[in-house]
C-alpha cells in the first residue's frame, strides 16, 4: 500500500503518510474490538442471559460497519503511490474521526452491559478448555475401570457412570449445537468421567467394606432375632396391666419385626451371591438393605418395651408427669409476661393450661388411659416449647 510509484521518484507526503497509518491502526483496533463484541453479543444470545442485547448491538455494529466503509473509501479513492493523492490526508482523517466514535460507541455499549458480557465472553473462552477436560477425565475413567476390573473388584457402577460419560462425550462436537447446549455437555462429561474414575479408585474400600459387613451383619441379625422373641411378652403384660387403647396401635408388632427379619435375610443371601459374583456395589445395596430391615425389626422391638416402661412409670407417679409438664409451660408464660407478648401468646399458653388440667381430670377408672395422658402431657410441653422459640424470635425483631 506505500510501495512507492513505478512512475514517479516522489515520495508520499509525510504528514499523508502519517494520517493513513493512523487510520489504518484504528480501522485495525476497530476491527478487533468489534469482532470481539459480536462475538460475547452472540454468546449471550445462545446463553440466554442477552435479552433484548442483539437488538441494542445492532444499532452499535451499525456505526462500527460505517466507520469501516468511511476508511475503506478513504484507501481506495487515495492511493499513497503517487497515483492518486491529492486529498488523501484529509479523507484518511474523517476515516479516523469515525473509527474513534465507533470504537467510543463500542465501549460505551460493553460498559452498560458488561456482566452480560463477560459471563458470554468467559464462557465462549473457557469452552475449548472444559472440552478437553472432559477428553481426559474420559481417557483417566477408562483406565481406572479397567484397573479395577483387573484386580477383581469391579465397580458395576463405575462401569455405568463411564458410559454415560462416553454417551455424552459423543455429542461433544455435535452438528449444530449451540454454546449452551456444548458447554453444559461438556460439563455432563466431565462430572460423569470425574464420578466414573472415583467409584472406580473406589472399589477396593468397597469390596472390603461388604467384606466386614456381611460378618457384622450376622450378629446384628440373631439379636434383632432375640428382641423380636421379647415383643410378645411384652406386649402381654401391656393388655394385662393396662387399658385396651394403651397398645391398640402396637397390634402386630411381632409379626412386622418378624417380616423385617426375613426381608433382612433375603437381602443377606443377595448379597452374598453378588459377592460372588464379582458386583461389589449390589452387594453393598442389599447390605444396605439388611441394615434397614433389621432396624425396622428392633424399632418394633424398641416401641412395645418403651412404651410399657413409659406406662409403669407414669402410673407409679401421674403427678410428677404433670408437674413437669406445668413447669414447663409456666416458664413459657413468664416469658410471654416478660417480653410484652401477652397479646401474641397468651390465649395459646392458656388453651395449653385447660388442656393440662382436662388431662389430668380424664385420668381415672381402674384402668385409666396413661397414654393418652402421656401424649397430652408432651403435647402441652411441645406446643409450649414452640411458643418459647416464637416469642424470643419476635421479640429479637422488635
Amino acid at each position: 500500500m506505500f510501495r512507492r510509484s513505478d512512475r514517479r521518484d516522489e515520495s508520499p507526503d509525510e504528514r499523508a503518510l502519517a494520517a493513513r497509518t493512523a487510520a489504518t491502526q484504528g480501522f485495525l483496533a476497530l476491527d478487533d474490538e468489534q469482532r470481539a463484541a459480536a462475538d460475547a453479543v452472540r454468546a449471550a444470545d445462545e446463553l440466554g442471559t442477552g435479552r433484548g442485547l442483539a437488538e441494542a448491538w445492532a444499532e452499535v455494529a451499525a456505526v462500527g460497519d460505517a466507520a469501516t466503509e468511511a476508511y475503506l473509501a478513504a484507501t481506495s479513492d487515495h492511493l499513497l503511490d503517487g497515483t492518486r493523492p491529492a486529498g488523501s490526508r484529509a479523507a484518511d482523517e474523517r476515516a479516523l474521526r469515525e473509527i474513534d466514535r465507533a470504537r467510543e460507541v463500542i465501549r460505551r455499549f460493553r460498559a452498560s452491559h458488561s456482566r452480560a458480557l463477560d459471563e458470554a465472553a468467559y464462557a465462549l473462552s473457557s469452552l475449548p478448555r472444559t472440552i478437553q477436560e472432559a477428553r481426559t477425565a474420559l481417557v483417566e475413567a477408562r483406565a481406572a475401570v479397567e484397573r479395577a476390573d483387573a484386580a477383581g473388584v469391579r465397580s458395576r457402577r463405575a462401569a455405568e457412570r463411564l458410559a454415560e460419560a462416553e454417551r455424552a462425550g459423543g455429542q461433544l462436537d455435535g452438528p449444530g449445537a449451540g454454546l449452551r447446549e456444548r458447554r453444559q455437555t461438556a460439563q455432563q462429561t466431565l462430572d460423569l468421567a470425574r464420578s466414573a474414575a472415583t467409584l472406580a479408585a473406589d472399589a477396593p474400600k468397597t469390596a472390603e467394606s461388604v467384606r466386614t459387613a456381611l460378618t457384622s451383619i450376622a450378629t446384628r441379625r440373631s439379636a434383632a432375632a432375640t428382641k423380636a422373641g421379647r415383643i410378645e411378652p411384652s406386649m402381654s403384660a401391656l393388655r394385662r396391666e393396662f387399658s385396651e387403647p394403651c397398645s391398640r396401635d402396637l397390634t402386630g408388632a411381632e409379626a412386622l419385626a418378624r417380616e423385617a427379619i426375613a426381608d433382612a435375610d433375603r437381602a443377606i443371601a443377595q448379597a452374598r451371591r453378588m459377592v460372588e459374583d464379582g458386583d461389589w456395589d449390589g452387594a453393598a445395596d442389599q447390605v444396605s438393605a439388611a441394615r434397614s430391615a433389621l432396624s425396622r425389626a428392633e424399632d418394633g422391638h424398641d416401641l412395645v418395651t418403651n412404651r410399657l416402661t413409659s406406662l409403669r412409670d407414669v402410673r407409679a407417679d401421674p403427678a410428677r408427669q404433670a408437674a413437669d409438664a406445668r413447669f414447663v409451660l409456666r416458664d413459657a408464660q413468664r416469658l410471654v409476661v416478660d417480653r410484652g407478648l401477652v397479646e401474641e401468646f397468651g390465649a395459646i399458653l392458656d388453651a395449653q393450661s385447660v388442656r393440662l388440667t382436662n388431662a389430668q381430670e380424664r385420668l381415672t377408672g381402674v384402668h385409666p388411659d396413661y397414654w393418652l395422658y402421656l401424649t397430652e402431657l408432651r403435647g402441652v410441653r411441645d406446643r409450649a416449647k414452640d411458643v418459647v422459640a416464637r416469642a424470643r424470635t419476635t421479640a429479637s425483631r422488635r
